[in-house]
């Protein structure tokens, strides 16, 4: 009968040395004019679908939330449609092509930082995600 035995050994460590946590930084941005470029690509030839969404933050986010933030869909790059909001939910219409990946982007002007979604909405034509008394929860991931 054969017996083996092993030692593993999870290395030394200086016990004087004490962990320290970095707290992350991301990048301020003045307000971004999402709605003035949005204007553009409102209802016309180019982009025949649109969507209508009713979002809300998720409730980690509400305490930062402010009437000078901003809502905007994009495709890419692209602008697509900005929102309003009314007592804590935005609402957003959002144009482009049946089938395109649609990102949200969120400006928080308490701590100027721009998020995006962290999914995307995929467009479809005259659909609806939430309503007003119910919306959709969208969870952003702020951009670095």
């Amino acid at each position: 009968m054969a017996v083996a035995v092993s030692f593993v050994s999870c290395g030394s460590s200086d016990d004087n040395e004490t962990p320290t946590y970095v707290e992350p930084t991301y990048t301020q941005h003045e307000k971004p004019q999402w709605n003035n470029a949005v204007d553009v690509v409102k209802p016309n030839e180019k982009y025949p679908a649109d969507l209508t969404a009713y979002i809300q933050l998720p409730d980690s986010m509400k305490a930062y939330v402010s009437n000078a933030d901003e809502l905007a869909a994009f495709c890419g790059e692209e602008p697509r449609g900005d929102g309003s909001v009314v007592d804590g939910v935005w609402c957003i219409r959002i144009w482009g092509n049946v089938g395109d990946n649609i990102t949200l982007r969120y400006y928080c002007a308490t701590n100027k930082y721009i998020y995006h979604s962290a999914e995307t909405i995929v467009l479809k034509d005259e659909e609806q995600l939430g309503t007003y008394d119910e919306p959709r929860t969208v969870y952003f991931i702020v951009n670095k």
